[in-house]
């Protein structure tokens, strides 16, 4: 079934395309680290910036957002690196259980206090080892639920005899449905390393000693976040250098084909700039996908010009691209130009339907409906000074709103808009423009808000104070405790009290209605029809 989706509020490009379920998950972490010197005795200064130079320029390379799509085998090597290292920890806690256990011995005399202390040991221990099972049955459980994917991901024979829910009798081929629990594509959005190509990942020397495939180096890949880290080795033969890159994937080590680029030592941008060109199959880990662009209407279609990324291509034929976000430009004589930018993933075919709209020219009058001297500026394309004697600013029109700014003569400034209604060839219109320091007038209402606040706040505390007195006093001249006439003193004081509150409140709500007003000033003023 096809879908639709709008990327503009007019419908101005929909993608049509059969899309089977996919995640989008976290982002997948690309790092470098500083390349080594395949010949010894050459690791000068000089040299030494190469090799951290020449990773950080393939790393600027590597396209922008771009989306990986992730395998099962990597799936599969992330839940068991998990598994492993929650094993490692439980081996841990049973190795410092044991010893505790053991040495009970010599830390208890009475023998009940020692009985049961080894025996709450022994639960402890039997816990962790409970868990340790269920962890080595779970490393089965997690491999069985990948192993299908993997085998059809790498083109190998799986025997769907062996699962009887997958296979539906004996035919001669084999109707495969998707088993429960077994995991669904996903594709992770492309980043580098603390999202700066110049910050490379150093493992400590231990870690480097004993090489990528180590749990060491593992470890640290893990801890830093980091899906993948580019490696490499450097030849020099005079102004000749010879990189050899390859990628290896975490958890796990898997390493990517080696890819070799030769090149003069003074052009490392080109070296670099070949190099990530190869790498991006194997960032991308995901066929091509063909892109075909439909433009209506049919007046538009003839004279139709596409750009993707910034490159022309055939308007009448399917372009190929590596997944990821793509931006896509559509052209015609006559016709507004549109642009759209999508993450084709997930799918290798894609339609692009676009539906260009009429290019419509024309010119307005505008006029400030309280004259002063000034310049309209629109769209920051036109601009257009108005005094006493020439009071209408021109701007050219396409259909589309206008935002624009008035500033006068003092360099006091408004915003102003012009709907699409109203953005037509010969329409008259006025706007009711104020040119002045909004920022300086918001903050003003805002100091004599928050003082009339404060005023409000304080004049709480003699209303409660005095209100509370009277409350008391009534009621103890009620029980005979106390005479009227300081009862009707603390009456006249609450009174007082209450009045000052009631007219710090009234003027905290005027001040903030003042205050609100002004901060509404910041919306453009809108442009009318003059009558």
């Amino acid at each position: 079934m096809d879908k639709f989706i709008k990327f503009f509020k007019n419908s101005v490009f929909v993608l049509v395309f059969c899309c089977p379920f996919f995640v989008f998950a976290d982002d997948w972490v690309l790092a470098g680290q500083k390349f080594t010197f395949a010949q010894k005795g050459i690791e000068n200064s000089s040299n030494a910036k190469i090799a951290s130079v020449l990773p950080q320029l393939i790393l600027e390379q590597i396209a922008e957002n771009s989306i990986r799509s992730v395998s099962s085998q990597e799936q599969l090597d992330r839940e068991l690196y998990a598994l492993q290292t929650e094993r490692l920890s439980l081996f841990l806690q049973l190795s410092k259980e044991n010893k505790t256990r053991d040495s009970l011995v010599l830390s208890k005399t009475n023998p009940r206090e020692l009985k049961k202390a080894i025996r709450e040991e022994e639960e402890k221990i039997s816990e962790i080892e409970k868990k340790i099972d269920e962890n080595l049955s779970a490393v089965q459980k997690t491999k069985e639920k990948y192993s299908r994917q993997i085998a059809l991901e790498n083109g190998e024979f799986f025997d769907e005899k062996k699962h009887d829910d997958n296979f539906f009798g004996k035919l001669p081929f084999a109707f495969m449905k998707k088993k429960e629990g077994e995991s669904k594509k996903i594709n992770e959005n492309v980043v580098l390393y603390k999202n700066d190509p110049s910050s490379l990942f150093s493992p400590s020397e231990n870690a480097l000693a004993l090489g990528e495939e180590s749990f060491s180096f593992n470890s640290e890949i893990s801890a830093a976040k980091i899906n993948a880290l580019l490696a490499g080795k450097i030849a020099l033969y005079g102004e000749y250098v010879s990189v050899t890159v390859k990628l290896y994937f975490f958890p796990g080590a898997a390493s990517s084909p080696e890819i070799t680029e030769v090149g003069n030592a003074n052009d490392l941008v080109s070296i670099s700039q070949n190099i990530a060109r190869n790498l991006m199959p194997e960032i991308a880990n995901s066929v091509p996908v063909k892109i075909k662009i439909e433009i209506e209407p049919e007046q538009a279609a003839k004279s139709g010009i596409v750009s993707v990324d910034g490159v022309i291509v055939p308007a009448k034929e399917e372009v190929v691209v590596n997944a990821g976000v793509h931006s896509i430009t559509v052209s015609a004589n006559g016709f507004e130009k549109q642009t759209v930018n999508y993450a084709f993933a997930g799918e290798d075919f894609f339609t692009v339907k676009t539906t260009l709209r009429p290019l419509v020219m024309g010119n307005l009058e505008l006029c400030l409906k309280k004259m002063a001297k000034g310049v309209f500026y629109f769209n920051a394309l036109d601009s257009s000074p108005v005094d006493e004697e020439n009071r209408f600013a021109a701007s050219t029109v396409n259909g589309r709103p206008i935002l624009g700014i008035f500033e006068n003569s003092e360099g006091e400034s408004a915003f102003i808009y012009i709907s699409e209604k109203l953005a037509q060839d010969g329409n008259i219109l006025s706007v009711n423009a104020k040119p002045y320091d909004r920022e300086k007038h918001i903050d003003r209402q805002r100091r004599r808000m928050y003082t009339a606040y404060s005023v409000l706040i304080c004049s709480l505390v003699p209303t409660f104070f005095t209100v509370g007195n009277f409350t008391a006093m009534n009621n103890s001249y009620a029980a005979g405790r106390a005479n009227f006439d300081e009862v009707k003193k603390w009456q006249k004081y609450s009174y007082y009290s209450i009045g000052v509150s009631c007219t710090a409140g009234a003027w905290f709500a005027f001040e903030m209605v003042r205050y609100l007003f002004a901060a509404n000033e910041v919306l453009p003023a809108r442009a009318v029809q003059k009558k």
